[in-house]
């Protein structure tokens, strides 16, 4: 490829982080848990203030599989507006210790934070839980990225917050993870034409030879984004290899993609503005080339591109006698109490048809994984009929001013057929079904289409200029209607004490611990869920988890009528 980009780029503007901030984390209770914390605000003039459990009141980390990355809010006290003053500080080093002030390479307490308020102030957090039961260091480092809350926030907002008819004043800031901010600022002259592997100069080749696979594209703008400098200039490392390079950016997780495309970023759009417009028109490398998300990761930073089907292909795994959590399946959560009449054995015998047998690879884990209520949201009748819709797709070649318009892969129809086969019964569903294990006639969508979107009565047409293959219209089109048809389904919210192993990209099972009379009703609500958000909530000595997650299919024949 034509890129200059041979070796390890810095993050713009973020500080360095010295060990003496690492060491000096504190251990905190929750639920008898012991967690390594530690929360630092800093800015880009290297100053740092460690904020104690004490003063915390709220720390909220959202994760949402639709999203890049996390974000998030925290919420401290400040009374007397105590971080930015400079001379209450030893008043509070005896009266409540809530800040801890560093600067960088030093022990030596600061007069106040300067709070910039340019989005170059940070927050810093990393909360890990002790791992008990495990005496080899390497096993428990092995669990470290999967049990361990850390991220690089960017603030975005500083608001005050005060207690009426009270001196307790708060702080409150809104997070967002510091490269997705990196994005949001950089306008970089970007085009596929400089990564090509032909040797003929650019100026003599045709749109067509200027293009990349959309994978690809999406490398190079993730790369252009965290470069040091407005532009995105390269800050060499010279003793980094490119091979190295690759590994600290991507996960080996990575589809390249069956879409190649010209593209050249717009003069108003910025590196998110270009992200969003290539994967939208990104389908995955195999069948049924489908959407890919694009995650980072909270642990190591590496940025993934998987797709949907990947995903729910992971879900559950089975043969002809049980089926157990996939590797992306955290746990099975039952709706009751622990007193409850119920048993692993009861669950395995009983429970099965619904979700997998407990406990094979799939864990319940005591009062963590029980509930008494929960809320059930079911799909948008609105969101069905203008989303899950045949989307007719047209654009138009200003080269060779021809049209296309693209119909029959975009059909309401044939996209819920792609849906059943993919995210229901599962590609391979003349031996076991994507979820259950018994029986895969039994295994049926949630998703009806009535007589006027059978037969194109309700429709929508969707343009874009620049759509010139198949592939590409097929993005903006049959995926998009497979997009809401899973992602504005049917959901289920669950209030968990916090684990913080869950997290988005990941399924749940949801059961009951006690027999009860059964009918559709438990057809549509339990079984196995896709994990869209995760929020992790620290609340002074208590930690929670808020889950959402989507069900695409019934235990069931649900002998719906077809309406007009």
């Amino acid at each position: 490829m034509r890129s200059n980009f041979q070796h390890k780029p810095k993050l713009t503007g973020f500080p360095d982080i010295d060990e003496y901030l690492f060491s000096a984390s504190t251990n905190y209770r929750i639920d008898n848990i012991n967690y390594k914390y530690y929360i630092y605000l800093a800015n880009a003039d290297g100053n740092y203030v460690s904020l104690t459990t004490d003063a915390i009141e709220l720390l909220n980390i959202s994760d949402n599989v639709l999203d890049y990355t996390a974000f998030g809010s925290i919420v401290f006290r400040n009374d007397d507006d105590a971080i930015e003053r400079t001379n209450i500080v030893n008043t509070l080093e005896k009266k409540e210790n809530y800040f801890a002030r560093q600067r960088k390479n030093s022990q030596t307490l600061i007069s106040e934070f300067f709070f910039r308020n340019d989005c170059r102030d940070y927050l810093l957090v990393y909360i890990q839980p002790e791992i008990k039961n495990l005496t080899n260091d390497e096993e428990i480092k092995k669990l470290h990225p999967f049990t361990t809350l850390q991220y690089k926030f960017t603030v975005l907002t500083n608001e005050d917050m005060t207690v009426e008819d009270s001196d307790i004043k708060y702080k409150k800031l809104t997070l967002v993870d510091n490269v997705l901010e990196l994005f949001r600022e950089k306008n970089i002259d970007f085009s596929t034409a400089n990564f090509i592997q032909d040797t003929t100069e650019v100026a003599d080749l045709d749109d067509s030879e200027r293009q990349i696979k959309t994978g690809s594209v999406i490398k190079e703008l993730i790369r252009s984004g965290i470069r040091e400098g407005s532009m995105g200039e390269d800050a060499y490392v010279k003793s980094e290899s490119v091979d190295k390079v690759e590994d600290s950016f991507f996960s080996k997780d990575w589809d390249e993609g069956t879409t190649s495309i010209f593209y050249a970023s717009p003069g108003e759009y910025n590196v998110l503005d270009d992200l969003d417009y290539i994967l939208e028109r990104h389908t995955s490398s195999q069948k049924p080339f489908d959407r890919c998300l694009l995650r980072k990761d909270r642990f190591n930073d590496k940025w993934s591109l998987i797709s949907l089907q990947n995903y729910f292909n992971n879900a559950i795994s089975q043969d002809e006698s049980q089926s157990w959590g996939g590797l992306l399946h955290l746990e099975t959560v039952l709706l009751g109490t622990q007193s409850s009449n119920y048993s692993n054995a009861d669950a395995q015998v009983e429970l099965k048809s619904r979700t997998p047998t407990i406990p094979v690879n799939n864990e319940t884990l005591g009062d963590y994984s029980f509930v008494d209520k929960f809320k059930f949201h079911n799909m948008n009748g609105l969101d069905n009929q203008k989303d899950i819709v045949t989307t007719a797709v047209h654009s138009y070649q200003l080269n060779d001013k021809t049209f296309q318009i693209d119909l029959t892969n975009n059909n309401a129809t044939k996209a819920l057929q792609v849906y059943y086969e993919t995210y229901v019964k599962g590609a391979d569903s003349n031996q076991y079904p994507l979820f259950l294990a018994n029986n895969k006639d039994q295994i049926n969508s949630n998703i009806f289409l009535n007589a006027m979107r059978k037969n194109n009565i309700n429709y929508k047409n969707v343009f874009s200029i620049n759509d010139r293959e198949p592939d590409q219209r097929l993005g903006v089109g049959r995926n998009a209607i497979l997009t809401c048809a899973i992602f504005k389904n049917n959901a289920l919210e669950l209030d968990l004490k916090g684990i913080t192993t869950r997290a988005a990209g990941r399924f749940l099972s949801f059961n009951r611990a006690k027999s009860l009379p059964e009918g559709k009703f438990d057809d549509k609500v339990f079984g196995t869920y896709f994990l869209v958000n995760v929020e992790h909530v620290f609340n002074k000595g208590s930690y929670a988890n808020k889950v959402i997650g989507v069900k695409t299919y019934l235990y069931g024949d649900p002998f719906v009528k077809e309406a007009l």
